[in-house]
């Protein structure tokens, strides 16, 4: 018996669905982060081949389809596609990880926004696939918690300081990080000791939590996020010819589980440039629109796949 196996993965984890050769899931499996741009290519190469041996178990691999955050340009493909190959011992399909969310999304047209670590958009129509640049800070969509995050932090500190709203947010992160005065925190904000994707961990339950408690600023600060990204993602739809009704599928943490006050502003963002847009949370989730990029690129029935 052999296997193949998609994988979804992130800037906060790597996910791994195993299935056989009718297209039906096998096992799972879970590492940390694998955006290469972000942990390096060999840290990304080994949380994939740790996520897909867990999946796979011992059976043989017969191929990967891996759905990336950091795979943005043809070199990306390129720079890991060699490496996992080597290393996972099979052939190895690579693309970014939103094209996972898009082989989950429902109909054709059809967009997919995915929000977790950092924000990503895109649009299928039939056989074309357009993705919104997003090579670093300066070029992607705000809304990602890593956005969420910057703003938690500069509340946090203008607060402390009278020169914004007061927030619990202060207290909180202080607390979470062990440090004593908005000066420490603001000194602890340019260490680099500490991966900004762990810092988001951190910060972003922590604004979600305090929203939660009623805490105006880290709401605001959520539903400001959630309406840009919204709102970006509308306009690009629009700009490339897409229905008023498109469907879009969501997801990553922020948009699929995580705080209503974020998917609530990203909704109106979203209704303010795409009208009729039907926003769809149910659905194969990401990890199993990867094992469908995965059947698709070794010819294996996605039946199964599409209904888990």
């Amino acid at each position: 018996m052999t296997v193949y196996v998609g994988v979804d993965g992130g800037g906060t984890y790597t996910r791994a669905l195993a299935f056989d050769a009718q297209g039906v899931p096998v096992g799972e499996g879970r590492a940390g982060p694998s955006n290469w741009q972000a942990v390096g290519v060999e840290t990304a190469v080994r949380m994939v081949r740790g996520a897909v041996a867990e999946a796979a178990g011992t059976v043989e691999l017969a191929g990967v389809g891996a759905c990336l955050a950091g795979i943005d340009l043809p070199e990306d493909e390129a720079r890991l596609g060699a490496p996992l190959a080597a290393a996972l011992g099979c052939s190895v399909r690579i693309a970014n990880d939103i094209v996972a969310a898009l082989h989950a999304a429902p109909g054709d047209p059809a967009g997919a926004v995915s929000s977790g670590t950092g924000a990503a958009v895109a649009l299928r129509q039939r056989d074309t696939v357009s993705r919104l640049l997003a090579l670093n800070q300066y070029t992607g969509p705000m809304g990602g918690a890593q956005d969420v995050v910057a703003e938690a932090l500069r509340a946090a500190i203008l607060g402390a300081q009278g020169a914004a709203p007061p927030t619990a947010l202060t207290e909180e992160i202080l607390r979470a990080f062990g440090l004593a005065t908005y000066v420490d925190l603001a000194r602890a904000t340019e260490s680099q000791d500490m991966p900004a994707w762990q810092v988001a961990l951190i910060v972003a339950p922590l604004c979600a939590q305090a929203a939660a408690s009623g805490d105006a600023v880290a709401a605001a600060i959520l539903r400001e996020q959630g309406r840009q990204l919204g709102e970006t993602s509308g306009r690009f739809f629009t700009a490339r010819g897409a229905p008023k009704d498109l469907p879009v599928a969501l997801h990553g943490s922020l948009l699929r589980d995580g705080p209503p006050v974020y998917r609530e502003g990203f909704l109106a963002g979203l209704i303010a440039c795409l009208p009729g847009a039907r926003a769809h949370q149910e659905g194969p989730a990401a990890l199993a629109g990867a094992a469908i990029f995965a059947a698709r690129s070794f010819g294996v029935s996605t039946e199964p796949l599409s209904a888990s």
